[in-house]
């Protein structure tokens, strides 16, 4: 199959199945507008492709090339776009309440916070190191769970159990924490 044809075809499909495409890729990254998105960039990028070789290999499953272009150029996007925030800088945001006075700063506020984090703290000091380093890994430095199984040498099932495992833990250590009875217990991930 000739470049054009492929590119024709792929672009054809994409139009027809925009909907389910959007809706699984929804899925995968979270959010209906990041999905649609990567579905507008991944029809870019098929209108600019360029041919490989002599001849493009045929595409057996379009649903799952489209889906899979769309996820990258999403992950690429989320990279491109998050901010890292160092740990010093954390140690700052936490300390600039109690410099900035009584009169802007809510101490009920700030004492619930502590709390919450003496919670936290107190949770993640019950896991085993690799359950913690897995939890850290994940919700803190927004790692894949691809990339946490080729870290520890575990499978990607091993670490969606360890995760749940970790979650469940610091749910039950952390019941009366504010934090975790409005259900703000999600962290940076990737998709």
């Amino acid at each position: 199959m000739s470049l054009p044809d492929l590119r024709t075809k792929l672009k054809r499909h994409l139009s027809s199945r925009y909907a389910v495409l959007r809706w699984r890729l929804e899925r995968v990254v979270g959010c209906k507008h990041h999905a649609a998105d990567a579905l507008q960039e991944t029809w870019l990028r098929l209108e600019a492709m360029v041919a490989p070789g002599p001849a493009a290999a045929p595409v057996h499953n379009p649903d799952a090339y489209l889906l899979r272009m769309a996820a990258n150029i999403a992950t690429d996007a989320y990279r491109r776009d998050r901010i890292i925030v160092t740990e010093r800088e954390r140690e700052e945001l936490m300390h600039m309440a109690d410099e900035a006075g009584d009169d802007i700063s809510d101490p009920a506020r700030i004492v619930s916070a502590r709390l919450d984090v003496q919670a936290l703290d107190s949770a993640l000091a019950g896991l085993s190191p690799r359950r913690r380093a897995i939890l850290t890994g994940a919700r803190v430095d927004g790692l894949l769970n691809e990339e946490i199984a080729e870290r520890f040498g575990i499978s990607v099932a091993m670490v969606k159990k360890e995760l749940q495992a970790a979650m469940q833990h610091c749910k039950t250590c952390m019941a009366d924490a504010e934090a975790v009875q409005r259900s703000d217990v999600s962290g940076r991930r990737k998709y």
